[in-house]
């Protein structure tokens, strides 16, 4: 006997009925219902949960109901496990020989999946337990596992000198136990974790899918993987029976349908979020295309794995270097969503002909608001408040206001402009000292902009923000040098690139009150997991300049136009020109 066990909770958080959020018009839950439902291998489906509405899905899915009380507070899933497991042995005389184990908001587990994870169990009598890991780094390094030479699971002992190991995370996305020897030595464990690799023989089910699902943003990813599995408003893979089951396609590496030149890879993310046209467009066009599976920002070997299948590039930041781009044969067009250049070798694209278009224009007006808001947030202490208030502080702060500011703007190309339209427009008595390699005399005359050293900024202005392109001259703009020149009341705001500020120094400077506050949205590697996380006097956002709604689908939409355009043999729009290269030939080193 092989029993599913689905585990679910009422919960408001993080979003507001999560379990039950519908994807593509469908209860998130049941999606792993239906997939132990349609498993050969899964004789009965179980619903534990402490939620009326999800109890009643489940029933008119065809699961049946442990039903918990409403205390999910102090209930873990180790003993939602440990529960559901009692409660089901009562029901049958023969012995449990796996207990397949799903959280109810992982929507990518599939009945193949589950085969894949009993098959392992039966075939290795020693084992106490299957668990689904991927290799991708998104979670905290005291979970990351290794494998042995025997195939088992074991804590992560690091990179020796000699060679790599690679470390895999468990998602929380498929636990197969076999009972009588799991429940033998139970223990509570890390909350979510389930197994205990010292104490247990655990093998790895390995993958490249999705987890479970979180966060609101997840969704649109989450519900373009399910269509590419057959799944659509009305009607599932699993609506037919048939002998043989959907096959899981890596999608690191998919077999190309068409011809490769014509097929398309989306590596930013969120795509198609804001708004489906960019999607729809290529649909329309009968284009194929494969969004980025991690939903992350891709690291360069990750890259280099999935490109080769592909002729155009729909990207964002991540290194698109002369590595990558050797290793795309069939590469002939790499659209850039956004404005910045500095993730591309424009030098190794051309020699290898491949075009380079970017959407300058689309990302500026959201890029300045975030500025001047952060600018605001900083003055009046805003996110610190929210924090104190969360944790039960009423403590007023006494800030300053912006129009009694002296604002300095290194940069004043597209977005710098915005920002001192915004400025001017809403603060008029404002003091703006600027600098740029190519002052545009006009504009500056027409707002009162002072032109100035860089010098003259550090030493003078109250805000200092950055609207830069990542170049060799921008590169490490500012360190402990620059800093010691500031005020001490000085805060400084970047939303341009990373790279520009030294990181460890700004945190110095910040811990130490050299300085008085920063805001910083991007960061020299992203996901961001540094010390500034660590300063009550450091506002930071995640590299979410461009992300309005309205911002996000121009940048998308003109891309994807462009991959279009490209196909069809028209001309390119927003080619990238040739000062660009120019730039890249003093020093690019990608």
């Amino acid at each position: 006997m092989i029993v599913a066990l689905v585990c679910g909770r009422a919960e408001n958080q993080p979003f507001p009925g999560r379990n039950t959020f519908p994807l593509l018009g469908r209860p998130l839950m049941v999606y792993p219902i239906l997939a132990a439902l349609n498993s050969t291998q899964v004789d009965k489906v179980y619903l534990s949960t402490d939620d009326a509405g999800m109890a009643r899905v489940a029933k008119h899915t065809g699961a049946e109901v442990i039903e918990r009380k409403n205390n999910h507070e102090t209930f873990t899933l180790e003993q939602v496990i440990q529960n559901g497991y009692e409660e089901i042995k009562k029901q049958f005389n023969e012995p449990i020989e796996a207990l397949v184990v799903m959280i109810a908001n992982a929507p990518t587990v599939t009945d193949k999946l589950i085969n894949q994870g009993v098959e392992i169990l039966r075939s290795q009598p020693e084992l106490d337990a299957v668990i689904s890991v991927s290799k991708h780094n998104e979670y905290h390094p005291h979970l990351a596992l290794q494998l042995t030479q025997n195939g088992l699971l074991q804590e992560y002992a690091g990179v020796s000198e000699t060679s790599s190991t690679d470390a895999y995370f468990p998602d929380s996305l498929l636990f197969v136990l076999r009972p009588e020897k799991f429940f033998k030595n139970f223990q509570q464990t890390i909350s979510n974790t389930i197994v205990d690799v010292n104490k247990q023989k655990v093998a790895a089910l390995v993958h490249e899918g999705y987890g479970d699902v979180d966060y609101p943003w997840q969704i649109p990813m989450v519900e373009e993987w399910l269509k590419r599995r057959g799944f659509t408003e009305s009607q599932t893979p699993y609506d037919v029976k048939v002998e043989k089951k959907i096959e899981i396609v890596s999608p690191m590496r998919v077999k190309a349908s068409g011809e490769v030149k014509h097929r398309v890879l989306i590596t930013t993310v969120p795509f198609g979020e804001a708004e489906r046209y960019p999607l729809n467009l290529l649909e329309s066009n009968q284009i194929e295309y494969v969004i980025n599976p991690i939903g992350r920002r891709l690291k360069e070997e990750e890259l280099i794995e999935m490109i080769p299948d592909f002729g155009i590039l729909i990207a964002g930041t991540e290194p698109i270097t002369e590595k990558v781009i050797a290793s795309a044969p069939h590469l002939g067009l790499i659209a850039r969503v956004g404005i910045g250049l500095d993730s591309v070798n424009l030098i190794a694209a051309r020699e290898r002909g491949v075009q380079v278009t970017y959407t300058p224009d689309a990302p500026s007006p959201a890029v300045a608001e975030l500025a001047v808001g952060q600018m605001l947030a900083l003055l009046r202490g805003i996110s610190l408040s929210d924090r104190n208030m969360r944790n039960g502080v009423w403590h007023r702060f006494m800030g300053r206001r912006l129009s009694e500011m002296t604002i300095g703007l290194i940069g004043v190309g597209r977005v710098g402009k915005l920002v001192v339209k915004h400025l001017r427009g809403g603060f008029p008595s404002i003091r703006i000292l600027a600098n740029d390699l190519n002052p545009n005399i006009e504009f500056g005359k027409l707002h009162n902009i002072e032109w100035v050293e860089k010098e003259e900024i550090y030493r003078s202005a109250d805000i200092i923000s950055l609207h830069l392109p990542l170049t060799p001259i921008t590169r490490t703009l500012i360190t402990t040098h620059e800093i010691n020149l500031m005020k001490k009341d000085v805060l400084l705001v970047n939303t341009s690139r990373g790279n520009m500020i030294n990181e460890k120094d700004l945190a110095q400077a910040l811990r130490s009150q050299r300085i008085a506050g920063a805001a910083i949205d991007v960061f020299e590697r992203e996901p961001y997991a540094g010390d500034l996380g660590t300063l009550e006097n450091c506002l930071l956002t995640c590299h979410m300049g461009s992300m309005s709604a309205d911002c996000r689908s121009r940048m998308e939409i003109e891309a994807t136009e462009e991959a279009v355009r490209f196909l069809k043999g028209e001309t390119l729009k927003s080619i990238v020109p040739e000062s660009e290269y120019q730039i890249a030939l003093s020093g690019n080193n990608l």
